[in-house]
């Protein structure tokens, strides 16, 4: 177990935390979780990289952690805050096909992409939608909008990553 791998798990933790947070009512609560989440995201990578900790658990838990702590906070915002819930189906359907794209890759190749960096554009324009709908809520939307436009152009580069290895 690495230390990055550590700073994944506890992201992978905080994640249903966030969860409950957003159902508090109470922004503070929401922004310290989100700020933890994003720290131990910004972590796990600089830690990863900077000391040579890439690792395949890595590499499997560090995506299903940011797909949590984005989907739950969607499910927060769509339950207590009036946000369109259709958007948080909407990002758990695009999320499972990846996850069992990168699956079925992995059954057929035993290999695992790495994330690319429109996944991690996609990753901080949706952290940074969640933060700003707190204070100028249109421009959080606009954010968390931008950040699902990313995520798709993600979904389409990985798999044609994916198509051309074949």
């Amino acid at each position: 177990m690495t230390i990055a791998n550590l700073f994944t798990i506890i992201r992978l933790l905080l994640a249903p935390i966030l969860l409950w947070a957003f159902s508090t009512s109470d922004r503070w609560i929401v922004i310290l979780i989100l700020s933890m989440a994003a720290l131990t995201d910004f972590l796990d990578g600089w830690v990863a990289r900077k000391f040579n900790q890439i690792s395949m658990l890595g590499k499997i838990l560090d995506p299903i952690a940011d797909k949590l702590t984005v989907g739950f906070s969607l499910l927060g915002l769509a339950i207590w805050k009036d946000f369109p819930f259709w958007v948080a189906i909407i990002y758990f359907i695009k999320e499972a096909l990846q996850i069992f794209g990168g699956a079925y890759l992995y059954y057929k190749r035993a290999e695992i992409q790495s994330s690319n960096l429109w996944g991690k554009a996609g990753t901080f324009l949706f952290f940074t939608g969640f933060f700003l709908y707190f204070w100028l809520e249109t421009v959080g939307i606009a954010c968390i909008g931008l950040g699902f436009f990313v995520s798709f152009i993600a979904l389409c580069t990985y798999t044609k990553a994916a198509l051309n290895r074949k």
